[in-house]
């Protein structure tokens, strides 16, 4: 009696987006082959399950034949009659392929004489994670949007060699809010005819391209131009200076200012007081910072959009001798109070209260400068300090520092190497202004007292020259 043996060829399948109605649980997917060999989320089109009727039994073959009409043999094996597994060179790749069963041994049957099937190996999912797009610009004339991080790709298996490029565009090139970006990832690699991106594209909400904030280099100011900024001619002095900007581009609403030099205080992103390209930026001037030119960085942004920030914009600015180096000695003489003697090509000049303008005098250029009439309105000088072009604040206060009779000051003893004593003549003032500074003009001491008298002790200062003044009147005293 010969033997009748049933085998059933049943191809396990799983689950993908096109899986059919055949598919069964993702549970059930297997990660790879009994031979070590990945398959890609196997599925069967057709029927699952093929049953063989071999008379006698020996063993079955397989043939793999893909959509190119490339025919691969392999043998089939089984267990209690019904799991056959795929052999080693079973197809490994994604594709469809008809699977043909034979007997191994001439002369065995199969019932049914073939028996054919249709294997559908799909591609597996990949997905691209933490890919990093910038969704703001400055207008350049294209759609690309700048891809800072590509990110990683999530679920390749193995060994396999697979790679990924990411580009992004906007949806047009033109100026505007509220755009739409376009994120498309490519797959490549030798591996790739075995994957696939469901989501090869994304798109991001709430882009911007703005005009970019460029300084009006052509601008000429009443004080000439710097890369479209004005800063005052004559200089700084302690308090507020101010620097004019003009732009031919852009809307910004904040801007950053950065000094070279550390004993000026930056400004991290200040709203403008005018949003717009142009308008003025006040800057605080410490009070004792040497005389000199300074340095400083500006750029502008809009708040909306605060990682597009302008190009650097440098300013240059100087700050001035304070005005305590220029003193009323009587109500017609105003002096320049060159303690260091370092002060030369001196040039006086004059304006009225209320003028905004300043006027040269005419053959000023000495120590004293003596007015007709009596002085008014404010006074500075520009002159020069060891070689290096320098401006003295404006001396304002005329009213109060000069009176028929003047005040003096005189401290003794002098020289000294520790405390001098202060006497105040011809003041009417019961509270008065101290002020001591050093020979760049820096005041080191300010402070108030009362009565005609006081004490001040030098032996803290260097040794040197010092210039002490009380309400004006000024006195040299010198630290041995």
């Amino acid at each position: 009696m010969k033997k009748r043996l049933f085998i059933f060829l049943i191809f396990v399948m799983a689950v993908t987006a096109a899986s059919q109605a055949y598919a069964i649980p993702v549970s059930a997917m297997p990660s790879k082959s009994d031979d070590g060999a990945t398959i890609y989320n196997v599925v069967w089109t057709g029927d699952l399950t093929t049953t063989y009727t071999a008379t006698p039994y020996t063993g079955l073959t397989a043939t793999y034949t893909d959509n190119s009409n490339v025919v691969r043999n392999t043998t089939l094996t089984f267990s209690n009659g019904t799991e056959t597994f795929v052999s080693p060179n079973a197809p490994t790749n994604a594709g469809v392929y008809t699977v043909t069963a034979h007997p191994i041994i001439a002369g065995d049957s199969l019932n049914p004489s073939t028996a054919t099937v249709t294997l559908l190996i799909s591609p597996a999912h990949v997905t691209v994670e933490n890919s990093i797009v910038v969704i703001t610009k400055f207008y350049d004339g294209n759609d690309i949007a700048e891809v800072t991080s590509i990110g990683t790709l999530d679920g390749i298996l193995g060994s396999d060699v697979l790679t990924h490029t990411v580009e992004a565009h906007f949806d047009s090139p033109n100026l505007g809010s509220d755009k739409d970006i376009t994120i498309t990832y490519t797959l490549a690699g030798s591996s790739l005819p075995n994957y696939e991106l469901p989501s090869y594209q994304k798109v991001l909400h709430n882009g911007a391209i703005i005009e970019d904030m460029r300084p009006d280099t052509n601008y000429i100011g009443t004080n000439g131009y710097n890369q479209g900024l004005e800063v005052e001619a004559y200089g700084y002095c302690s308090g507020s200076g101010s620097i004019e900007y003009h732009l031919i581009s852009g809307n910004p609403d904040q801007y950053r200012l950065t000094f070279d030099d550390p004993s000026i205080p930056n400004v991290n992103w200040k709203y403008l007081s005018t949003p717009g390209p142009t308008g003025t930026i006040n800057i605080n001037i410490p009070a004792g910072i040497p005389t000199g030119d300074y340095t400083a960085t500006l750029t502008f942004r809009d708040h909306n959009y605060p990682t597009l920030i302008s190009p650097a914009i440098r300013v240059s600015f100087h700050v001035n001798l304070p005005e305590t180096y220029v003193m009323p000695l009587f109500d017609d003489v105003i002096a320049l109070i060159d303690t260091c003697q370092c002060l030369t090509d001196i040039q006086w000049y004059h304006r009225e209260y209320g003028e905004t303008q300043w006027t040269l005098i005419p053959g000023a250029n000495d120590y004293y400068y003596q007015q007709e009439g009596g002085l008014t309105g404010e006074y500075f000088v520009s002159c020069r300090m060891n070689g290096v072009e320098t401006y003295t604040c404006p001396q304002q206060d005329m009213n109060t520092l000069v009176s028929d009779d003047a005040v003096s000051v005189k401290a003794y003893p002098n020289p000294t190497a520790g405390t001098i004593s202060i006497n105040v003549s011809n003041s009417d003032k019961f509270n008065h202004t101290l002020r001591v500074s050093n020979t760049a003009g820096v005041v080191i001491e300010e402070r108030t007292f009362n009565g005609n008298s006081t004490t001040l002790d030098m032996s803290r200062y260097q040794h040197g020259s010092y210039i002490v003044s009380v309400d004006g009147a000024v006195q040299q005293v010198i630290r041995k």
